[in-house]
């Protein structure tokens, strides 16, 4: 049997008792149920509790919002939800439900609450609700009650009517707010900045249209209340203002800012005044000039064009008010006006206002501001009681009734005078041509003049007057006959005016008007008085009749007669009496031609004399000379007078580059005179006549000396280049003499002399010439004293003696012991052991030249150009340690 059987055997006779445990009386399984129970319950609680107060809220539209997309928030806290969108029975306006939140209804749902569409701001001056571009147009709370008081005593409301804008609380409720009233058409949106002095201080915040009337709420920054109070003006910008006067038309353009934004202006002239309460509302005036205080009046116009609303009123260049409204009544133009207060004294009853035009011609615009905005009205203020109604009159009755004095002129031709016509006295007005008419025999015109008082005193019996317009260009027996006098006489016609001061009263009733100034030119001159003196001239010239004696630029007399002979003419030359005193033993007199024209490669001399020269030339008296002549005498220009007495000769061997009129006598730099002619004499020696402008008698004199100042060019210097293009001037070396000379004999080059206006000379012997040039600098420790004026042989020709022109103030340097050295080029010196060595003192003296002067510490006395120098070859080494003090 095997093991397994066995096994099975003993387990069939054993018998299991039962266990017996107590259970409990409530299962674990029922717990389940109770927790599902509890959970739907709190979900239903929930659900209840979050379902929400509904109200309803219409707007003008709802763009922007979205059934249960769009929020209802305060302050960026999310309120409730929009649920349904749907049209108002009055098909104008839509309802928009929204389920607020249980939690927050009573704060909602309430009589204080307000709501409105907050959408995304951009514009210039501020950026606001850019997170609407993304998440969608929202609506936001605006409640009016601020404590739990207020709202616990509040009634429930479930039905509004949304705003258009945000209310006016939105900023800070403590805020310093100011109610405002536009009183004309404005272009103020909220967000418009509002200016103190150009500062930013606030901002208009709401803006609401009531009654036809628009209202502005400005929220004006804490830091800034103090300059708002109940003495300030509020005012629009004007980005571009526009100013009219007499000059024309003024354009002020303000900053691009207040073009594109505008903005509030405010002005508060008395800091001290109390704060504006919100309750007040003030006036926001269109433009600063409604700021001021007016007097208003009545114009009447009669047979007129070019008045409109608008126009201004300008009194001595200022405008002083503007015309505010214009009726037509009949014929008549019927306006009423303003002028500032402070301009009211111009209203009395003899005030005469009259309107003003453009006036267009060559020589300019006038009113040039009329032409752009319209013509202006201007006045004649005379003083006189107070007056408000005014009828104008034409600006040319004005003339009339103003303070001028009537003359009457007799033509054979009316030409161009016309009634635009001026009356000139030396080019300035002092008068107008009133009217014009044929005289009863129809053979003469009648010209009226008004001359304006202040001016009468110009008109007596011996007064000219001409035609300044007519026959600009006359041609008379080949005299020509220019009468121009400006552009204005030209187009509108002038007469003119050629007073002649007599103590005689105004008893003629007429006069002549005369063609041109030409005419009445020689009558005037009769009528001064005067004297007469006899003057000769040579005939290589033309003197004419009436033609002008001049002085300084001032006419002082004219030809009166000509006694022509074959050899020599006299002329009889008329001196008003005023000018006697400049007549002298010394005087002389000269023709200064019409047109003086010279040229050559020296340049191009072109004179022109005044006007009236231009036409025949003129006579000028001269009273610079010293010498006393027996006769008068006129020469045919001034430098034939000026030769006669000073005038030197030159004589040269060769004046190559000399040429008259343009070579000039130099000394210290400076052109003393002129070369006028030259000419060969019988030794055929070159005579050169030259001209002293000033001091004659200081340059001839016996010992001065002429050089020519030649061109030096070469590869150490270049000197006088001018005179290689130009001409060649000749130089000057004063003398100290005292005797007179005038016929000096000139050199070729600048001479050697001991003592010259630049310095000293001394002279330094050598027994070969060195590498020293002319012009080369002399040195004294680097600083350059002077320089090599002369390098020529001596008599004997055994040496070359160098001429050193050392300046003045370096003079005392040069003791009888002093030591030239030259310093020419450059010096190499070679050695084994210790190189090579290169020297050069400066690259002046690398190319010209040079010498250098060593005073030792034991000097001698002073050197004068009678001592004689040697000239060393090789500069001692300690050259620069030897220093002096020379006194």
């Amino acid at each position: 049997m095997s093991k397994d059987l066995i096994k099975e055997d003993e387990f069939k006779g054993i018998v299991y008792q039962p266990k017996i445990e107590d259970k409990k009386s409530v299962s674990l399984i029922w717990i389940l149920p109770l927790i599902i129970l509890g959970i739907l319950g709190w979900i239903a609680y929930e659900s209840y509790m979050k379902k929400g107060t509904k109200i309803t809220v219409v707007f003008k539209s709802a763009e922007g919002l979205k059934e249960n997309v769009t929020p209802l928030e305060y302050k960026g806290l999310q309120l409730g939800k929009v649920t349904k969108i749907s049209m108002h029975e009055d098909l104008k306006s839509v309802k928009v439900n929204i389920l607020v939140d249980n939690d927050v209804a009573k704060y909602v749902a309430n009589e204080s609450s307000e709501f409105w569409i907050k959408k995304p701001t951009v514009s210039l001056t501020k950026v606001s609700g850019l997170n609407t571009l993304i998440s969608g147009y929202k609506i936001e709370l605006s409640p009016k009650f601020k404590t739990q008081e207020e709202y616990n005593q509040g009634t429930f409301k479930n039905y509004f009517k949304g705003l258009d804008s945000p209310p006016n609380d939105e900023l800070d409720d403590n805020g310093y707010y100011i109610s405002l009233i536009a009183n004309d058409k404005s272009n103020i949106e909220v967000g418009t900045p509002i200016f103190y002095n150009k500062f930013q201080i606030g901002e208009i915040t709401a803006k609401e249209f009531i009654f036809e009337k628009v209202y502005f709420t400005a929220y004006i920054y804490d830091k800034f209340n103090y300059l708002v109070n109940k003495s300030s003006k509020f005012v629009i910008n004007e980005a571009l203002k526009v100013k009219y006067g007499a000059s024309g038309l003024n354009v002020e353009l303000g900053s691009l800012y207040s073009a594109l934004v505008g903005g509030v202006t405010v002005v508060t002239p008395d800091k001290n005044e109390k704060k504006i309460s919100k309750e007040e509302v003030y006036v926001l005036y269109g433009k600063e000039d409604d700021l001021k205080n007016k007097e208003y009046f009545t114009i009447n116009f009669a047979d007129v064009n070019g008045i409109e609303e608008g126009t201004p009123i300008i009194y001595k260049g200022i405008e002083v008010g503007e015309i505010l409204e214009v009726t037509l009544n009949k014929n008549n133009l019927n306006t009423k006006a303003y002028v500032y207060d402070e301009y009211k004294y111009l209203l009395t009853k003899n005030t005469k206002f009259f309107v003003e035009e453009p006036t267009i011609s060559l020589d300019g615009v006038k009113n040039l501001g009329n032409i752009v905005k319209g013509n202006f009205i201007s006045l004649d203020f005379r003083k006189g009681d107070f007056s408000n109604s005014f009828n104008a009159i034409n600006k040319k009755d004005l003339d009339k009734i103003g303070n001028t004095i009537k003359v009457e002129l007799l033509s054979e031709n009316l030409n161009s005078i016309s009634e635009k016509s001026k009356v000139y006295y030396k080019n300035i007005e002092i008068g107008r041509v009133d009217n014009y008419a044929l005289t009863p025999d129809l053979k003469n015109v009648k010209i009226s003049l008004l001359i304006d008082d202040k001016y009468k005193d110009l008109i007596n019996n011996n007064s000219l007057f001409y035609d300044m317009s007519s026959k600009l260009v006359e041609m008379k027996s080949l005299n020509l006959n220019v009468n121009y006098s400006g552009i204005e006489p030209l187009l509108n016609g002038a007469i003119g005016l050629v007073a002649n001061k007599k103590d005689e009263k105004l008893i003629k009733n007429e006069f002549k008007l005369y063609s041109s100034y030409k005419d009445v030119e020689r009558l005037k001159r009769f009528y001064n008085s005067g004297f007469t003196i006899e003057a000769d001239f040579d005939n290589s010239f033309e003197i004419k009749q009436d033609m002008a004696i001049v002085y300084k630029n001032q006419e002082i007399g004219f030809v009166k007669d000509i006694k022509f002979d074959d050899k020599k003419s006299k002329v009889s030359l008329f001196i008003y009496s005023n000018y006697k005193k400049f007549i002298t033993n010394k005087s002389r007199f000269f023709k200064q031609g019409i047109v003086n024209f010279k040229a050559s490669l020296s340049g191009v001399i072109f004179e022109v004399d005044n006007f009236s020269s231009l036409i025949d030339g003129s006579i000028h008296l001269d009273n610079s000379s010293n010498v006393d002549f027996a006769n008068y005498k006129i020469y045919s220009n001034e430098d034939e007078m000026n030769n006669s007495t000073n005038s030197i000769t030159i004589v040269f061997d060769d004046v190559e580059g000399l040429q008259e009129n343009f070579s000039q006598l130099t000394y210290k730099g400076v052109n003393v005179g002129k070369v006028k002619k030259i000419s060969l004499n019988e030794n055929q020696k070159v005579e050169v006549q030259a001209l002293i402008y000033d001091d004659y008698s200081s340059f001839a004199k016996e010992g001065t000396v002429y050089y020519l100042k030649k061109p030096r060019i070469s590869l150490q210097e270049i000197a006088n280049a001018g005179s290689t293009v130009m001409a060649v001037n000749i130089g000057v070396i004063k003398s100290e003499s005292a005797n007179k000379q005038t016929k000096f004999v000139g050199l070729e080059t600048q001479p050697s002399v001991e003592k010259s206006q630049f310095g000293t000379v001394f002279k330094v012997e050598d027994l070969t010439a060195s590498s020293v040039n002319v012009d080369a600098p002399v040195y004294y420790k680097n600083v350059q004293i002077g320089k090599v004026s002369k390098i020529d042989l001596s008599e004997d020709g055994s040496k070359v003696v160098v001429d050193c022109l050392i300046y003045d103030k370096y003079t005392k340097l040069i003791r009888k012991n002093s030591e030239f050295y030259d310093i020419s080029g450059f010096e190499m010196k070679f050695s084994i052991f210790s190189g090579t060595k290169v020297e050069s003192n400066t690259f002046t003296s690398l190319l010209k030249g040079g010498l250098v002067v060593v005073t030792p510490y034991e000097y001698g006395e002073i050197a004068n150009p009678k001592d004689k120098f040697t000239l060393v070859k090789t500069l001692r080494e300690d050259w620069k340690g030897i220093s002096p003090s020379i006194k």
